[in-house]
Parts: structure tokens; C-alpha cells; sequence
């Protein structure tokens, strides 16, 4: 009981936070298209994080690469097997007309090769959360949803996270980031952007 009353707690202010009343499904047109998915006045962009200046840096990322000037798509070697010594950071954020930044529950959902390997809760101990899925039970991880935005007075905030990890086979993985009310995915939902990255053998 306490469960589905948290859960519609959620849904209902996730929707009216963001504005978006009702979400019918939209075909999506492409991905690392750039243009984010809008409706309500509030649209979805979602980018690769350079870290700049961290051991994962990644120079195939622009440096400017933010929800302003969203870096989409990306080449990156292989993790060492069993390791995340190459992960990439994806950030992304709700904005509105005037480009501020809003909150509401969201999901990362992946395809292709690859796997998401964290899901990090958005306030620690506090009242959000996240949970981390394998919705096609293939043993990867592909589904992350989160209520709300980082809220930790760290850097980040006001943006969602998640880190995707190959340590496996070359190809390509797709990571689609969506507002989520119902906590289902990605494919039903109209505001959503998304990345692409490459992922490549070493050498």
C-alpha cells in the first residue's frame, strides 16, 4: 500500500513539475539527433560528459559538452574485461523556454551493445531514489530510473546521471533519456533525447 501510494505521489508531481500533462508516444526520429524531444514547453536534452581533467577523461567529447551544447556521440575503446576503467558519464537535463533547468522522474535506457553500470540515487540517504533494471533479462543492466535530479550541493546537481560500461564486444550502443512519470522506459514517452557511442577494440 505504501508503495503504490509513494508511486503516485511521484507520477503525479514528476508530471506537473515538468508541465507535460498526458505523454503520448512519439516515433523517434534518430539518434544523437541533437534537437531533444519537447512537449509542454519543457524539452529533453541529454549529453556525454567530457570530464574534463579526471583520469576518465574522454578527448573524444568536446570540452564544451553540456545540456547547452549537448557532445552526442562518442568513440571509445573497451573496458579491460570485468573492469569500468572506460566508462562514459551521461548527463541530462529538463528545460524550459528560458532554458532553466526543471526536475521530475526520468529514465536512461539502453540498446546495442553495452550496459549501464551505475545509477547513482539522486539525494543519498534523502527521500529520492533509483533503481537499476535488466528488463530483457539478457544479464545487462539497460534501464535506469530515477525521481528526481541530483540534489546533493556537489557538482552536478540539478542534472541526471548514469555511466555506461563495455568490456565485451565492439559495436554500438544507444542510450535513450526520457521523462518517465510511469516508470516504464523510454518508448511510450514524447520528452526524450538521446546518445550514441562506439565502442571500439584497444589499439
Amino acid at each position: 500500500m505504501r508503495l503504490a501510494i509513494r508511486t503516485a505521489v511521484i507520477t503525479t508531481m514528476g508530471v506537473a513539475a515538468l508541465g507535460l500533462g498526458a505523454s503520448p508516444a512519439l516515433a523517434h526520429g534518430g539518434y544523437g539527433g541533437g534537437d531533444g524531444g519537447s512537449y509542454g514547453g519543457v524539452r529533453a536534452t541529454s549529453y556525454i560528459n567530457p570530464d574534463n581533467g579526471m583520469p576518465t577523461e574522454n578527448p573524444d567529447v568536446e570540452d564544451d559538452s553540456s545540456c547547452a551544447r549537448p557532445d552526442q556521440k562518442d568513440r571509445q575503446q573497451l573496458s579491460d574485461r570485468g573492469a569500468t576503467n572506460r566508462n562514459v558519464h551521461n548527463d541530462a537535463c529538463f528545460l524550459d523556454r528560458k532554458g532553466q533547468k526543471k526536475n521530475g522522474p526520468a529514465s536512461f535506457q539502453s540498446s546495442g551493445v553495452g550496459y549501464i553500470s551505475a545509477c547513482p540515487d539522486p539525494d543519498g540517504a534523502g527521500p529520492e531514489y533509483a533503481k537499476l533494471s535488466d528488463t530483457d533479462r539478457d544479464g545487462r543492466m539497460d534501464l535506469c530510473f530515477q525521481s528526481s535530479y541530483q540534489q546533493t550541493g556537489k557538482p552536478g546537481d540539478l542534472e541526471f546521471h548514469a555511466r555506461l560500461n563495455n568490456d565485451s564486444k565492439p559495436g554500438t550502443q544507444y542510450v535513450v533519456w526520457c521523462a518517465d512519470a510511469d516508470r516504464d522506459g523510454c518508448r511510450d514517452e514524447r520528452v526524450k533525447d538521446d546518445i550514441r557511442i562506439e565502442w571500439t577494440k584497444k589499439g
